[in-house]
């Protein structure tokens, strides 16, 4: 988190991981030298604790452990280091952007997370209101209507095998594959019976963990069907891997990337041990 009013909204998202079984909470300030503008270090720490104070007391009433820790250095460095170090599950993030331009202010200490952390990234989306900015996650309650896209790499069964452990406490689970065109000598037709089997497989699977979910099968680029069936399935969120066949590593131009500068629902990112840093 910064000082930013955009960064205290991230408090909103607590119900969500909660009901998904957090227990801890680690904040981290990071401390850069451009963000002291002259003040010591000391005088900083303790102005970011006391606007702190009434979340933290809050969130241990509700028996939430909570740590904050606020080293300097390079913020993204820090940022997957200390992941690391605390051996956290997941790390929540928050993008800025509206609209059309949305996909331009996917910040560089965001993309650089990714890029250098190996474990799943949550990256919050916000809308703003008001002729005051006045910044808000767009969705409050992730788990409503999460979407699963799949090329049917390992790396895509492994988000799936991920949530099949917590499919009961998801309301609607949309599986979507993407039939882009002729792949490894099948056509359209025969890529979308062969994507009909393996995903009416996954369904009972889903079924079975007591999920209520649905199938989508669409032609067209990956990163756009999957940002057009999210919005048209209402999904608040979106969960992939960084890279598959159709789900390359992050960088520029990838699904990956480009699903995360383009989607207005928040993106659940998961970073494979082999993918590059």
């Amino acid at each position: 988190m910064d000082s930013s009013s955009a960064a205290m909204e991230l408090f909103n998202c607590i119900p969500d991981l909660r009901v998904m079984g957090m227990k801890e909470l680690v904040i981290l300030h990071v401390v850069s030298v451009e963000l002291l503008q002259g003040k010591s270090p000391d005088v900083h720490k303790e102005t970011f604790r006391k606007r702190l104070e009434g979340k933290l007391r809050a969130l241990e009433k509700k028996g939430v452990s909570v740590k904050l820790l606020m080293p300097m250095g390079h913020p993204s460095e820090i940022v997957a280091q200390v992941a690391e170090e605390e051996e956290v599950d997941l790390i929540l993030i928050g993008s800025i952007g509206e609209s059309v331009m949305r996909e331009f202010f996917l910040g560089s200490t965001v993309t650089d997370v990714i890029r250098r952390s190996t474990k799943p990234v949550l990256v919050e989306k916000y809308i703003s209101l008001g002729e005051k900015t006045h910044l808000l996650p767009i969705f409050l309650q992730k788990w409503a209507s999460v979407l699963l896209p799949t090329d049917f790499s390992k790396d895509s069964d492994e988000v799936f095998l991920k949530f099949l452990a917590v499919a009961n406490n998801i309301h609607k689970i949309t599986l979507l594959h993407v039939v882009e065109k002729e792949r490894h000598g099948k056509n359209p037709g025969q890529q979308k019976e062969e994507a009909e089997r393996i995903l009416e497989g996954w369904k009972e699977k889903f079924l079975q963990h007591g999920a209520n979910v649905d199938i989508s099968i669409v032609h067209g680029v990956p990163s756009q069907q999957i940002v057009n069936v999210a919005e048209s399935e209402g999904a608040t969120l979106i969960a992939l891997p960084s890279r598959g066949v159709g789900l390359t590593s992050l960088v520029l131009g990838s699904t990956a990337d480009a699903v995360l500068r383009r989607s207005g629902a928040p993106v659940l990112l998961f970073k494979q041990a082999q993918d590059d840093d």
